[in-house]
């Protein structure tokens, strides 16, 4: 069955796209910053690698890293930037490449874990617990449902001008038949919510949850000390956050 969220991660123009992505975000410097002692003895699986944003920085730093990507094109543009790099072409919802107990930090960044249905989200989170050793760390990201800007129309955006917003609409202008076609297609429920956003011109359906439906996936998976963060570092509560939610959590021992 096509996933019509791999096929626009395959795709040319998105791969371009990631592979001039150089720059870490405020959020991943305070993070690396505060656990560099970890990083640097650390077994280290980096998943959703794009276009290698974060490999530049993890790569040259740990004891021993592994990324990873679902998407062929991201994998070989990467594999060409860090030839001495271990990149693999694996898929989050089955990482039965790696032994339980495996690693002592994962880190799935820019929302990738948001690119599959709940039962696969499920099985991310199911297998990430898995392969992290006991109190191993998991860092990641996601999207805020609760936010206002949730399923907000691009070209309405109230931090841009009108100018801006009208450049926009034109922008995304070709792409709305497809977008209304896809719209059926959509879950919307309360605690969270699949939808065809207006990323990479509407080629995604991404996954959106509220910070409650969040840290109770993660109980139930058995992550605990969760820490929820801003973009630019600072720990949150469920009201204040942006609508990018960073996450901090550990596995349980048990």
């Amino acid at each position: 069955m096509s996933d019509p969220n791999l096929n626009t991660y395959n795709s040319a123009t998105v791969i371009k796209w990631y592979d001039h992505l150089d720059a870490l975000t405020p959020i991943e410097k305070y993070f690396f910053e505060l656990h560099k002692d970890l990083i640097l003895r650390s077994n280290i699986l980096d998943i959703g690698i794009g276009g290698g944003r974060t490999t530049a920085y993890l790569v040259s730093i740990c004891k021993n890293y592994i990324g990873i990507d679902y998407s062929k094109g991201f994998v070989e543009t990467v594999k060409t930037k860090f030839p001495n790099a271990d990149i693999r072409l694996i898929d989050a919802r089955d990482l039965s490449a790696f032994e339980n107990n495996t690693f002592d930090l994962v880190n799935f960044s820019f929302n990738g874990i948001d690119y599959v249905s709940l039962d696969d989200r499920k099985k991310i989170l199911s297998e990430i617990n898995r392969v992290l050793k006991p109190n191993g760390v998991f860092f990641f990201s996601t999207h805020n449902k609760d936010h206002t800007t949730f399923d907000q129309l691009p070209w309405r955006n109230k931090s841009n001008n009108l100018i801006t917003n009208l450049k926009t609409f034109i922008k995304l202008l070709p792409f709305l038949p497809k977008h209304l076609k896809q719209k059926e297609k959509e879950i919307r429920l309360k605690e969270y919510a699949i939808i065809n956003d207006s990323a990479h011109n509407y080629g995604l359906f991404t996954f959106y949850t509220s910070p409650r439906f969040l840290k109770e996936q993660l109980n139930t998976y058995h992550f605990y000390d969760i820490a929820l963060f801003s973009k630019n570092g600072k720990i949150e509560n469920d009201e204040t956050l942006d609508d990018w939610i960073f996450v901090t959590c550990k596995r349980s021992v048990t």
